[in-house]
């Protein structure tokens, strides 16, 4: 109901406009637009009117302390102030503040009782402050200028206010009530009772009762802080369930559904009005509701604090939703209890359970790959099924070409390989690190110039990530549809790939070393088996007696080790340019009849190659170039995979070849060789020792007359530089491999001898061991080998030799049965223009132990036989000596001197008979 003045009243309210300016302006021009305010005209503005007035209206702070006391009411109207402001002008004496011109006129009009509300007056002022008072509340009854008419203890104290609080501006006194100023205003200019809620000054949220009187208000105020504070939190707490992702429920005992939240109902496809009210069972299978009501008996009885289960909910179109639901008991004022949980949607959870759980299966697929482009396939396999990746390639990495080299992929076009400088897919390589990728390119073939991009740049899903050295993948993907975090998942696929990678590695270099392990063991077995075959072998060439005993036991021998087929000795003809078996043994099958039948087809064969070359000739597969090859073809034919063939010489003598031929490729390792190098060696050292034997046990022998002008023979230089005749005496070969050659010099100068043979390179020492007529002998240390030497390694003796100037001349003696031809082609070789004068065969005469000592004694006086016989008995020449030569000779009963002469003429004729080569020298 308004409280405007009726327009048949003549009387106005007369107003007294204090301040200046354009707020003041507005304020007047508002008043003068209303019939029933009377403001006086400006010429008689001042703090005291002229006149008695009905109401001063001031626009400013400072003019209200101007206004005089105890007349009429003081109203401010400010265009903005804070609170120290207004209780400043409540202090000063003002009636009300206003900040607004809105209804000024009507607000003066009710403030002066021009107009007055339509209530009911029969109700007073005591009346309404005693029922309050009943009540405890805190009640006040106001008048037209907010002055307290009559107050409540409570009220008081409600506020803070003096008792004594009767006829004093209820704004100016308690100023945590001016909150509540501009809703009592309301109720007074409508005439209507009003309740509302404020928040006082002090933080106190209060309800309020405005009920508006004929000359007046009453009020009445109620604490309501703490359920306001309720209310706001219940309030909080609905926005926050109504916001967040995860559905909110609320269950009555028996399971009824009470209330949800909007996720709930995003998640189901239902409406709020079709779920609430319902059974639990339409979202979820009674066997759920059972296992849920258990649990709910466990909390109740104090056994849990929570439950947790992992259901499917039934949506509104039939589909099924993995969520996991967390609940607890929710107790309700009546004494029953329901159920409060939250509702958590885990498809995403449980795709990313079943991705690892594929990808996990994956890894042990990846780990039981046996090559690295199987772990290639294995990973791109995974990646496009499981991880649903658009574009994936597989490189790995080639040492021996130093590129990364596709070798899976899917997509568009075929990857190029990757090479030094190719692009980012390089660099992700060589620094092992991860790169996100621009995968503007769409066909594979281009991939070698994608570019790199920031984390935030990316789609995040487009990465090249290293294999550590086994080389990168690279994939691409748009992200829509994928699973979650699908770069993780491909981070570890590549994690699992390069361990795969890595066991693949260790498993190829673990069964090399396995096949490696097992090849040396069986190398170890076969060289002790066939160190136990050279055993045997040595032990056969010492027992043997001949040349031909000695070949076939090698050969016999051979043939019994590890896949030795077959074993032969042969020695070249140099008449005819062959070369003829000498011996041989294990599985022949006409192999030697083909060398023999055409030779220059076998030019190449092993055995013909060492007799050409003198060295020792491997074929470690015989199976290659046969088309080339006739000895291949035979051999092969015979089941023999891999040759050897050793020479068996003896200080630069032939003695043939030892050839050996296997069942097996490459069965002539190393050391195979050098074993085999070694038996050729003591092969032929046990033919030149058989050799050299039989010529002592022969009772004939053949002596050759040779005539050597080659100068390759020291002897021959010797007697050059000397210029005189050189005759052997005798020549010893030491174990330092130089030799001492006794000389016989004709007719010379033993100072001038000695100084010229010292000159010679040849020669590194000389001593002159005697002078006599006509001669000297001296002895000779050579640097080089000599003639004599050189025979004895064939099993020959110089019997005679002598040295001129011009040519050396010597007697040889060979065993019977040596191959005379060969013998001189061999003396050509070393000396070059070597002649043959004369052959002899001589018979060798046999001297019985008792003959020897017969002529030894015909050669000694009666007193040299006694010095030799006593010295011997005596013990002169044990060591150390029993007896010296001055007590053997007083046992004689001779000088000292003359026993030393007998016993070393004794000796002297003791060694001619032992030790002359054939010649005697006269002494």
């Amino acid at each position: 109901m308004t409280a405007e003045s009726a327009t048949s009243q003549s009387a106005a309210v007369e107003v007294h406009l204090l301040g200046d300016g354009p707020h003041a302006a507005d304020v007047r021009e508002d008043l003068r637009c209303d019939d029933r305010i009377l403001v006086q005209s400006s010429d008689e503005e001042s703090a005291s009117p002229a006149t008695e007035v009905d109401c001063i209206v001031c626009t400013s702070v400072d003019v209200v302390s101007a206004t005089p006391d105890g007349q009429a009411p003081v109203v401010v109207v400010l265009s903005t102030a804070d609170n120290d402001v207004i209780s400043r002008v409540y202090s000063a004496g003002a009636t009300s503040v206003l900040f607004s011109t809105e209804a000024l006129s009507d607000r003066l009009a009710w403030v002066t009782g021009l107009s007055r509300a339509s209530t009911d007056d029969s109700v007073t002022t005591t009346d309404i402050t005693d029922v309050a008072a009943g009540f405890n509340d805190a009640a006040c009854v106001l008048d037209r200028q907010w002055r307290v008419v009559e107050a409540t203890a409570e009220f008081c104290e409600f506020f803070g206010a003096d008792p004594t609080l009767d006829g004093e501006n209820l704004w100016a006194t308690c100023p945590n009530t001016r909150t509540t100023a501009d809703r009592c205003w309301r109720a007074v200019l409508t005439g209507d009772d009003a309740e509302f809620e404020v928040t006082l000054r002090d933080g106190r949220r209060v309800a309020v009762n405005a009920v508006p009187l004929r000359d007046g208000l009453a009020l009445r105020y109620r604490d309501v802080s703490e359920r306001t504070e309720t209310e706001r939190a219940l309030d909080r707490y609905k926005r926050i369930l109504e916001t967040i992702d995860d559905g909110i429920y609320i269950l009555d005992e028996n399971f009824q559904i009470a209330a949800v939240n909007e996720a709930v109902l995003e998640m189901t496809g239902y409406d709020r009005e079709t779920l609430v009210g319902e059974h639990a069972t339409i979202l979820a299978d009674e066997s759920v509701i059972i296992e849920a009501s258990a649990i709910i008996q466990r909390i109740l009885a104090g056994e849990l604090s929570d439950g947790r289960l992992d259901v499917e909910l039934e949506t509104a179109d039939g589909s099924r939703l993995p969520v996991e639901t967390r609940f607890s008991v929710l107790r309700f004022n009546d004494g029953t209890h329901g159920t409060v949980g939250v509702i958590r949607d885990i498809s995403d959870r449980k795709q990313y359970e079943q991705t690892l759980t594929a990808l996990n299966s994956s890894a042990h697929e990846l780990f039981n790959s046996q090559t690295k482009p199987a772990v290639g396939e294995r990973v791109l396999n995974t990646a496009t099924q499981i991880l649903e990746l658009e574009s994936v390639v597989v490189f790995l990495y080639d040492e021996s070409v130093g590129e990364l080299r596709p070798v899976a992929w899917e997509g568009t076009g075929s990857p190029p390989s990757i090479g030094p400088g190719d692009g980012v897919l390089w660099t992700c390589f060589a620094e092992c690190e991860s790169v996100h990728l621009r995968t503007d390119e769409q066909t594979l073939d281009r991939w070698d110039r994608l570019e790199a991009v920031d984390s935030d740049a990316s789609n995040g899903e487009s990465v090249a990530i290293p294999l550590g050295e086994h080389g990168v993948l690279a994939t691409s993907s748009s992200g829509e549809n994928a699973p979650r975090n699908q770069s993780t998942l491909t981070h570890l696929l590549a994690a699992n790939a390069e361990a795969a990678l890595d066991r693949v590695t260790r498993s190829i270099e673990l069964k090399r070393r396995r096949g490696e392990l097992a090849r040396r063991n069986e190398e170890l077995m076969n060289l002790n088996r066939f160190n136990e075959l050279l055993r045997e072998v040595n032990r056969v060439l010492v027992e043997a007696d001949s040349r031909e005993e000695i070949e076939r036991a090698v050969c016999e021998r051979l043939v019994e080790g590890p896949a030795i087929a077959f074993a032969w000795v042969g020695s070249y003809d140099r008449v005819d340019e062959t070369i003829g078996s000498r011996a041989w043994a294990g599985a022949e099958r006409g192999y030697l009849d083909c060398l023999s039948e055409s030779p220059a087809e076998f030019r190449t064969e092993p055995s013909v190659v060492t007799t050409r070359t003198h060295e020792t000739t491997v074929v470690n597969n015989v199976g290659q170039k046969i088309q080339a090859h006739q000895w291949r073809r035979d051999a092969l034919d015979r089941g023999f995979a891999s040759v050897a063939s050793v020479p068996l010489t003896y200080n630069e003598f032939s003695y043939g070849t030892l050839t050996i031929y296997a069942t097996e490729p490459n069965a002539f390792d190393k050391q195979m060789r050098l074993m085999f190098e070694e038996l050729g060696v003591t092969t032929a050292n046990a033919i030149n020792g058989a050799e050299a034997k039989e010529s002592l046990y022969t009772e004939s022998f053949v002596e050759l007359d040779v005539h050597i002008t080659s100068q390759n023979e020291p002897l021959l230089r010797i007697a050059q530089a000397l210029d005189a005749t050189v005759q052997l005496e005798g020549s010893v070969q030491q174990t330092s491999g130089s030799a001492l050659l006794y000389l016989t010099v004709a007719e010379s100068d033993t100072t001038r001898n000695a100084e010229i043979l010292s000159s010679l390179t040849v020669v590194e020492q000389v001593r002159e061991i005697a002078a006599r007529e006509n001669e000297t002998v001296v002895e000779v240390q050579l640097a080089a080998e000599a003639l004599p030497s050189r025979l004895a390694d064939f099993g020959a003796v110089a019997r005679t030799l002598t040295a001129r100037p011009d040519a050396l001349t010597v007697v040889i003696e060979l065993p019977s049965g040596s191959k005379i031809r060969t013998f001189v082609e061999h003396l050509r070789e070393w000396y070059p223009g070597t002649e043959l004068n004369a052959k002899r065969t001589r018979e060798r005469s046999i001297e019985t132990q008792q003959s020897f000592r017969a002529h030894l004694r015909k050669s000694l006086t009666d007193r040299q036989f006694e010095a030799l016989r006593t010295a011997y008995f005596s013990g002169y020449f044990a060591w150390p000596r029993e007896r010296t030569a001055s007590e053997i000779a007083t046992s004689l009963d001779i000088a000292q001197p003359t026993f030393s002469r007998h016993l070393r003429v004794a000796e002297q004729k003791l060694f001619d008979n032992l030790l002359a080569d054939g010649h005697q020298t006269t002494r």
